[in-house]
């Protein structure tokens, strides 16, 4: 298991350009009940509920509404690997923030062949007392990836990605889950993060060692 530290986008909720990579983005959006635990913040409540957005390489978007203060076109259908199912991102918003932050960073790895899911934490909030329940949060997700898209999703090469100050660290004992091959820490600011991202990911889910040399300067290597 690989943690690498990157310098986010900021709290910008916009961006102004596209995406860098080469394919367009689709969104979808899921409402997922996990009946095998009770809410932590809602206790009379015998389930936890989540909203999850998914992003990915999309075969056309033309036609699809754009999903506001995004690149990404909702239900747009998506674009096959000939090579295989693609590669998985997880991202978690750090605790009380939204998914729109990190809107940039997931709609740059989907244009670059990631399919990319971002958990909305419900109910979550900047005074958290319940970080078991992120965990839970991101296990419950994974365990639901292989119904998500059969067959088009490579469950061997998933990566996570979070903020530290949104508890990332919380997230710690995902470490020792073997399904997640590799952790992204996005601490602070600094431009240049979803370059760097996409770099990051590509060597440790992908194999490629061909990475910018600013990117390879600020990873150390």
């Amino acid at each position: 298991m690989t943690t690498y530290t990157i310098g986010t986008l900021g709290r910008r909720p916009h961006r102004s350009e596209p995406p860098a990579g080469r394919y367009p983005v689709g969104a979808i959006f899921l409402h997922l009940v996990d009946r095998d635990r009770c809410d932590a913040w809602v206790p009379s409540r015998p389930y936890r509920e989540l909203m999850v957005g998914v992003r990915y390489p999309a075969r056309e978007v033309e036609g699809y509404e754009r999903v506001p203060g995004s690149f990404a076109h909702e239900d747009a259908p998506p674009v096959l690997d000939p090579v295989g199912p693609r590669p998985v991102v997880l991202y978690s918003p750090g605790v009380g923030e939204a998914r729109v932050p990190g809107t940039p960073l997931v709609d740059e790895l989907a244009s670059h062949g990631y399919v990319v899911v971002f958990i909305d934490h419900a109910d979550d909030a900047p005074t958290a007392k319940f970080p078991h329940d992120r965990v839970a949060d991101v296990r419950f997700v994974l365990d639901q990836l292989a119904s998500l898209a059969p067959g088009l999703l490579d469950l061997s090469r998933i990566g996570l990605c979070g903020r530290s100050e949104g508890r990332l660290a919380d997230l710690g004992s995902l470490h020792d889950d073997p399904r997640i091959k590799a952790v992204a820490d996005l601490d602070g600011e600094g431009d240049g993060a979803a370059a760097r991202l996409v770099a990051f990911f590509g060597r440790r889910l992908l194999g490629r060692e061909e990475i910018p040399a600013a990117t390879a300067a600020r990873a150390g290597r």
